[in-house]
């Protein structure tokens, strides 16, 4: 009995849930190696088909077509999971919003006029929100950082003191997020985790991906709760006392 030479592309397309054009845009974009040649017919084998469904389920979970193929690369080249995590663009392979830049005039349209002086854009550089590039415009890693500080000003919190209270903001989140990398490592990091797979890796990657993701949503639910016994509290201390 002659060996099975593999799957043609139409049947690797039926079995992996996907259309025979996905397959060349993956191969096209080097997420997924090209077929074995006999003759003028391509086959494909069990690793390609593990391969798409790979790619799927990132998908699935939210990685870019971009984030994969880093992911994928890094991980045949022997990085390991802490090389993983960072994009090189900025970011993480978790996603997330891009990168904004901006001319300078264009940022200080966003803010009262005056705000943005040169010792406040100084400011913020120092402190990592802004970055000058090489074109002389300014590049911001999360559009929230602008929106945010932007609607603080408009309420008239002047610019100077947004910075410091972002200052001492990421002071605490650090720490918040210290214990979050805490229970990962000590709960959901595999304690062999130099020695896993792709596939393994990127199962670690998903419960990293998942933790980011509730560490949020509860630190956002913690500050609500915080905010309105600290205003209330505030509120109380301030009200005139009530008449006998």
């Amino acid at each position: 009995m002659e060996p099975d030479p593999g799957m043609r592309l139409d049947e690797l397309a039926r079995r992996a849930g996907v259309a025979s054009t996905t397959i060349r845009l993956y191969q096209s974009k080097d997420l997924l190696p090209g077929p074995r040649l006999v003759g003028r017919t391509g086959y494909y084998d069990d690793a390609h088909l593990a391969r798409l469904r790979l790619i799927a389920r990132l998908q699935d979970d939210g990685f870019s077509l971009a984030g994969i193929g880093r992911l994928l690369d890094s991980w045949q080249r022997g990085l390991d999971l802490a090389q993983l995590v960072p994009d090189p663009d900025g970011g993480t392979v978790f996603g997330g919003p891009a990168p904004v830049e901006l001319d300078p005039e264009a940022l200080a349209a966003l803010f009262p006029a005056g705000a943005v002086t040169p010792e406040v854009m100084q400011r913020a550089v120092a402190l990592g929100l802004v970055e000058l590039t090489a074109g002389g415009r300014l590049r911001t890693a999360d559009r929230r950082f602008l929106d945010t500080g932007a609607d603080l000003a408009a309420l008239g919190v002047p610019a100077e003191v947004i910075l410091e209270e972002w200052e001492r903001l990421v002071a605490v989140t650090d720490g918040v997020a210290e214990r979050f990398v805490d229970l990962f490592e000590a709960h959901l990091l595999p304690a062999d985790w130099r020695g896993l797979d792709a596939e393994q890796a990127v199962e670690v990657l998903e419960r990293l991906r998942r933790m980011r993701r509730l560490a949020t949503q509860v630190v956002a639910a913690a500050v609500d709760a915080s905010l309105d016994r600290a205003a209330a509290r505030r509120l109380s201390e301030l009200s005139p006392p009530s008449r006998p």
